[in-house]
């Protein structure tokens, strides 16, 4: 492993992102938004009156340029770049005073659009410093980016969701992102709050719809548990991949591609056992797409599926319930009995 100091200031980090040499696809990065808008506006502030850390990433060789896949500081580039395309207005802010021009500023409620020329220069000619790490062939990428994480995020507030997620293999990992980026139960159907993707719900999500499908025991669907399942389990082969990729699909099918607030973090995993049920039969697999809908619309609160949703229903107990009566539901009995 080589380390780079590297700085480059912010209209030239702009230009790489746009051209894609700064990139944002390492699995272990927190999605983007993750920051409210007065956090996002301090950030700005500190530029132009203080500092901003260092930003991590792992230098790529390419044939033309390298490339810099970001692993700590996603949330500050993403803001200072969305902020420079006149996507949102700072908050309500101190006045700043400019070191080049020995002016006062109040920036409060401004566009970058609406800055005085020379705040917006100033912000565009400052420099971040980013830490690069180029790996050399024999080097352990995965441990090398799981101990540069722990180490940056040791003592700070990251949730207890994306912790169970980066307890994941790195091949887990990039099927997660896979299913949130391009599968259409995600993309267009499921039901996740901006708060509770925050929380990486949705990472969360999928890890319990993997538990369910590889049959291997589980303790319950708590994010510790389930972080303690994928530290000991990290032989996920191919094929199953290959089948809940497609399970997700045919769930988005059940609601025909539209937003329905039944696909949610509690619920997905269970159709998922609903789906696996059929071991891959067609017409079972109609028939359990056909009763999902037509049970979702007529759902009650505490009815033979409802009554495992509320509190506790993180348990095994609620989880296997929850499977078993929308099994049921489906008009499989047998098959319920042997969740």
């Amino acid at each position: 492993m080589t380390r780079k100091p590297l700085a480059w200031n912010v209209r030239q980090v702009c230009t790489m992102i746009d051209r894609g040499t700064i990139t944002f696809n390492n699995p272990i990065q927190r999605p983007s938004g993750q920051w409210k808008q007065h956090d996002q506006s301090l950030l700005i502030h500190s530029i132009l009156t203080m500092f901003i850390p260092d930003i991590y990433a792992i230098q790529i060789r390419g044939e033309k340029a390298n490339t810099y896949d970001i692993i700590d500081g996603r949330q500050r580039l993403t803001a200072i770049y969305s902020f420079l395309k006149d996507e949102w207005a700072l908050t309500e802010l101190e006045p700043v005073k400019l070191e080049s021009t020995g002016e006062e500023y109040d920036i409060s409620g401004l566009k970058f659009s609406e800055l005085p020329e020379e705040v917006q220069e100033e912000i565009k000619g400052y420099t971040i410093t980013f830490k690069a790490i180029e790996f050399d062939p024999d080097d352990d990428q995965e441990e090398i980016i799981d101990d540069i994480f722990y180490r940056l995020n040791n003592g700070k507030p990251v949730t207890r969701g994306h912790l169970a997620y980066v307890s994941a293999s790195r091949k887990v990992q990039e099927f997660i992102q896979k299913q949130i980026t391009e599968n259409p139960l995600f993309t267009e159907v499921a039901h996740f709050s901006e708060g509770s993707i925050k929380r990486s719900d949705r990472e969360v999500c999928i890890l319990q719809s993997i538990m369910l499908s590889t049959g291997m025991k589980y303790k319950s669907f708590s994010n510790r548990d389930v972080e303690e399942f994928f530290t000991n389990n990290t032989n996920i082969d191919d094929e199953l991949f290959n089948r809940l990729e497609s399970t997700f699909v045919e769930i988005a099918e059940t609601f025909n591609f539209e937003h329905d607030k039944f696909a949610n973090k509690v619920n997905i995993p269970a159709m998922v056992g609903a789906f696996n049920a059929c071991g891959g039969s067609a017409d079972c697999t109609e028939r359990v797409q056909k009763a999902i809908a037509g049970y979702v619309p007529a759902s009650k609160p505490g009815d033979k599926y409802r009554q495992y949703t509320g509190a506790g229903c993180q348990k095994k107990e609620n989880v296997q319930g929850r499977v078993k009566a929308l099994i049921e539901i489906c008009g499989n009995g047998e098959l319920a009995e042997a969740v």
